[in-house]
């Protein structure tokens, strides 16, 4: 009877930390310990555009989260500003990324890169809507849209390089709050 309890609490805990490895495999960011170090701002000023804007870490009852704000202008060639992060090793078998979002009700972007975007203005793109509340939104690898013919026109999860959350391509101000980041 011993040997026969060892093993079932043996499956129970190989079971349950296999269960919570895929999900940190499929866990991007949640915006706790250092993200600072993870994401990059930059803005079009990088190629002679004057948007301007901030990236901050922030927090309220429901934990931490990133905020992207600030003035996009399509003035001098520009449009964007934007926070991205390196990324390796995502689960193959995903469908899509997950967001919990707010903001100002403008569209965002998300855009991937992979090893297949070796041109700067090559990447994946999908837009998404804002409101004024935390929503969740899944955004489909198979609806993002490529830059170019040039590159594969299907990405996976374990092809992904970078990762950027983008307010991009009009005149407008930008103010983008973000809590989780996943693969679904």
């Amino acid at each position: 009877m011993k040997i026969f309890l060892s093993k079932i609490l043996l499956s129970i805990f190989l079971l349950t930390n296999a269960s919570h490895a895929g999900e940190d495999n499929k866990m991007i960011d949640d915006f706790n310990n250092s993200p600072q170090k993870r994401w990059q701002f930059f803005t079009d000023q990088v190629m002679g555009g004057v948007s301007e804007g901030t990236a901050s870490i922030l927090s309220d009852n429901n934990g931490p989260y990133i905020r992207l704000e600030g003035s996009v202008s399509t003035a001098n060639n520009g449009g964007f500003i934007q926070i991205r992060r390196d990324y390796s090793n995502g689960p193959k078998d995903s469908k899509g990324l997950l967001l919990r979002v707010k903001g100002n009700g403008e569209n965002y972007y998300i855009h991937l890169r992979t090893g297949g975007t070796v041109l700067p203005w090559q990447y994946y793109q999908i837009s998404f809507p804002t409101s004024k509340k935390w929503d969740e939104i899944k955004l489909p690898f198979s609806e993002f849209e490529r830059s170019s013919s040039w590159i594969s026109k299907k990405i996976s999860g374990d092809k992904i390089k970078t990762i950027g959350i983008v307010a991009y391509g009009k005149n407008h101000n930008a103010v983008l709050d973000v809590s989780h980041l996943s693969f679904y």
